[in-house]
């Protein structure tokens, strides 16, 4: 199982904290999704691990900015319209970067390898 590490100030030095992180699970009854997310420091850091075959996320929208980072894997990323049609498409690989500027219609196809997708916005929580 991964850990969650927290490191924090107390009495005038640094310490360290170990919990469990939270395991992979079924995304939304997607076929081939699965996520987790940790919520820390004023972050929300969610990822995804996405097997080859896996069904086509579709067209949606987040009122709030994402910044997505490919760690492996590639597919298929497409941008789109409010009628949640495809408009056109881009294939990401590891290593790249894609923002999301809110509000952006979006879906994503998986290539033919498993793909880890590590996103991260601005926590709203207190």
């Amino acid at each position: 199982m991964s850990k969650h590490h927290i490191m924090f100030e107390h009495e005038s030095a640094s310490t360290i904290e170990t919990v469990d992180a939270p395991d992979f699970t079924s995304h939304e009854n997607m076929s081939g999704w699965k996520a987790r997310a940790v919520e820390d420091a004023g972050i929300f850091m969610f990822q995804f691990e996405i097997d080859p075959g896996a069904v086509e996320y579709p067209i949606h929208t987040s009122d709030e900015a994402w910044l997505a980072y490919v760690v492996s894997g590639h597919g298929t990323l497409y941008a789109g319209d409010a009628g949640e049609n495809r408009t056109e498409g881009i294939t990401y690989g590891a290593g790249d970067f894609i923002t999301f500027k809110p509000n952006t219609p979006h879906g994503w196809v998986n290539g033919d390898d498993k793909s880890l997708i590590l996103l991260a916005k601005v926590s709203h929580s207190v």
